[in-house]
């Protein structure tokens, strides 16, 4: 039975003798724009799909190696106080670890004001010549630099799908890129 309540017809085995190669009549266009119709009602494309997807192919085009997610803590992990906060200020921060052979990535997430999200992050290494990225779909990369003690922020980013690239000497490997996450 169709998707309308109608019966279809049934085909014989004698009637599957078409082949790919034969051009498509009206009767195959009318099946494919129905079919399309069924696809988009029970499994429609999300609204973002599309700059996602060329999210996803400009950070593979930047060929850096993937860390490895090893570690996330639960929203509001360190809080001292079970108290509410005052009404407006952020409440929210979360840590995720990442590791890629030696190089350990640690990053608290927390919320600002005005929807904001704070990223403040830690490279296990003590160097200062590495160069941390923070790529968003849609916009340009933000760029700052970890300082002798590994350490780096990002003090006011819009939430949404973000990936931090570090960029390290090549002697130490070339660049490494996070997953993508949700801030």
């Amino acid at each position: 039975m169709g998707l309308n309540g109608q019966d279809l017809p049934e085909i014989r085995d004698d009637e599957l003798t078409l082949s790919p190669a034969e051009p498509m009549d009206d009767a195959d266009r009318a099946v494919l724009a129905h079919l399309a119709e069924v696809a988009s009602l029970l499994d429609p494309m999300p609204d973002d799909l599309v700059e996602r997807s060329l999210f996803a192919a400009t950070l593979a085009g930047l060929e850096a190696e993937v860390m490895e997610v090893v570690q996330l803590s639960d929203t509001a992990a360190g809080v001292r106080s079970a108290t509410a906060p005052a009404e407006g200020a952020p409440t929210e921060a979360r840590t995720i670890s990442f590791t890629h052979g030696d190089l350990t990535l640690m990053i608290q997430l927390s919320a600002e004001r005005a929807g904001r999200i704070r990223v403040d992050g830690w490279i296990a290494v003590s160097t200062p010549s590495y160069t941390v990225e923070l790529h968003r779909p849609g916009t340009a990369p933000e760029v700052t630099e970890a300082d002798e003690d590994g350490r780096f922020s990002f003090p006011a980013v819009q939430p949404g799908a973000a990936s931090l690239i570090v960029r390290r000497p090549e002697a130490d490997g070339g660049a490494v890129s996070t997953p993508v996450i949700e801030l």
